[in-house]
């Protein structure tokens, strides 16, 4: 087994954007398109899905039978599309700012309780699909194309600590606090 590559995560503070998709919506270019807008607005480099609750009445998932080439006999790269309701148990995907891709997998749950799963191709939103995404500062999500998966996969890395202006303005004030005091207890004397 390979020792692991990363030994300190990238990270950041993280901010919650929060919003809803109502029915007849298409689910994955909603999500690609609120990613952009997310990233674009927040100036961020990275962008993944926290929750997400909701209904679909159509879905369209590739199977965990993808493999790297299709048609290598083990039934890979599968896509079904599924023609009946579904409530949202799952809905995870990380999103790039650079234009390099996204990746988004769901859980499914239908009116019996059985659960199927996958990557998310597309579906429709019956009545609600509730959505809350994330950004990190200071976190870059790449995809690049990994020769021993056959797909781009996600590469992480860690931007510039970026100081707010909050962060320089304590730092002055307090300084201009000491100097006040100092100044103040020099005239006293």
């Amino acid at each position: 087994m390979p020792e692991p590559r990363l030994i300190v995560p990238p990270c950041g503070p993280m901010t919650a954007h929060c919003f809803r998709l109502h029915p007849g919506e298409k689910l994955m270019p909603a999500l690609k398109q609120a990613a952009a807008i997310i990233l674009a607005r927040s100036k961020c480099e990275s962008a993944f899905i926290v929750t997400a609750v909701g209904s679909l009445e159509r879905a369209t998932i590739r199977l965990a039978s993808a493999s790297r080439t299709d048609g290598d006999g083990t039934g890979g790269n599968d896509i079904k599309t599924y023609n009946q309701r579904f409530e949202v148990v799952s809905l995870v995907g990380t999103f790039s700012a650079d234009g390099s891709g996204c990746h988004v997998h769901i859980s499914l749950s239908d009116a019996e309780g059985n659960t199927i799963g996958g990557h998310l191709i597309d579906g429709n939103v019956f009545t609600t699909c509730e959505i809350v995404m994330g950004t990190a500062d200071d976190v870059k999500f790449t995809r690049t194309m990994d020769d021993s998966t056959g797909y781009n996969e996600l590469e992480v890395s860690q931007l510039p600590k970026q100081q707010s202006y909050l962060g320089k303005a304590i730092p002055v004030a307090l300084m201009l606090l000491a100097a006040g005091f100092t100044a103040g207890r020099l005239k006293s004397r």
